[in-house]
């Protein structure tokens, strides 16, 4: 009898005579990769398919000293391999980044021949308090200061759009960084709605989609049977916060609150479809849908600010 061997087709185990059983295993791979502590503890072991399932075997003087060191290999290996987030490879398709990232640099040029573009899609508090102009919400986030401000959003976008359209699906990642960059542009309004307050920009749609990334591997690790590692849901978390500092401080003039807010909101949604597995649950033609829903909701905002 050989260390480590599996007879191929038994379902009952051979005389083992001075040899114990100490583990069943769902998998032969299983009990060999439990065998190896009993190889790292200088013994021999066998594996034996019996009753749909594989047995450890090892010698009657080692077994109970080596069902210890079994039930140890289990205890520091029972979160590996680590869980993987579930990707929706249907319908992560390229165009509808590469679309709103053409919307965006379209408004850019059509700013600098209609002025007024500016005038009534920018993030003003003080207009939509007095005139409840509620479309700048959404408005403000088509519209760019300069080129270098298009330039940093549109990489932004183009990074982390895609990204979460791998973990969400197309329709509903860009449905999502949407919508919390008009909450967090809401939640601006509210704090500010005293003292008046201006902004203008992408960023709260670039901060909303790296919530999304950071918070998606979070959800879906926590949704798993077993508790997850450290690892696994702080280096996600450790990254998103690192580039939020990084990338979203800037200058006096940057919307500290504005990307913080988006960052919030996204991680949050994310991580709470994700743990529910909501994603997975979304057809392409639900996928398409919201993406439609999204360019009404662009045509709508930007129809209302042009009639008021």
């Amino acid at each position: 009898m050989q260390n480590g061997y599996s007879p191929p087709d038994e379902d009952s185990l051979p005389d083992l005579g001075a040899q114990s059983i100490i583990g069943m295993f769902g998998s032969a791979k299983a009990a060999h990769d439990a065998g190896l502590a009993v190889l790292a503890a200088g013994s021999v072991y066998w594996v034996f398919p019996y009753e749909g399932k594989f047995a450890l075997v090892v010698k009657t003087t080692e077994a109970n000293f080596l069902k210890k060191e079994i039930r140890i290999f289990r205890i520091r290996n029972r979160y590996w391999p680590p869980a993987s987030p579930d990707l929706p490879e249907q319908h992560t398709l390229a165009f509808p980044t590469w679309g709103f990232l053409l919307v965006l640099v379209g408004f850019f040029v059509a700013q600098g021949w209609f002025p007024k573009l500016e005038e009534v899609g920018i993030l003003n508090v003080q207009e939509i308090r007095s005139n409840g102009a509620w479309w700048r919400l959404l408005t403000a986030t088509c519209l760019h200061a300069d080129l270098g401000h298009l330039i940093g959003n549109f990489f932004g976008l183009l990074l982390f759009g895609y990204f979460a359209s791998r973990y969400l699906g197309s329709g509903l990642a860009w449905f999502l960084i949407f919508l919390c960059a008009l909450l967090s542009n809401g939640t601006n309004a509210l704090l500010y709605w005293q003292q008046g307050f201006n902004s203008l920009g992408a960023s709260t749609a670039v901060f909303a989609g790296l919530g999304l990334v950071t918070g998606f591997p979070i959800g879906s690790y926590l949704n798993k049977k077993y508790r997850p590692n450290r690892g696994q849901w702080f280096v996600p978390l450790a990254g998103g916060l690192m580039l939020l500092g990084w990338l979203g401080s800037g200058n006096m003039h940057t919307d500290v609150g504005g990307h913080l807010w988006s960052f919030v909101y996204g991680l949050v949604l994310s991580a709470a479809l994700a743990y529910n597995q909501i994603h997975t649950r979304i057809s392409p033609l639900l996928q398409t849908g919201l993406l439609f829903l999204i360019a009404l909701m662009l045509i709508g905002a930007w129809t209302w600010a042009l009639l008021a």
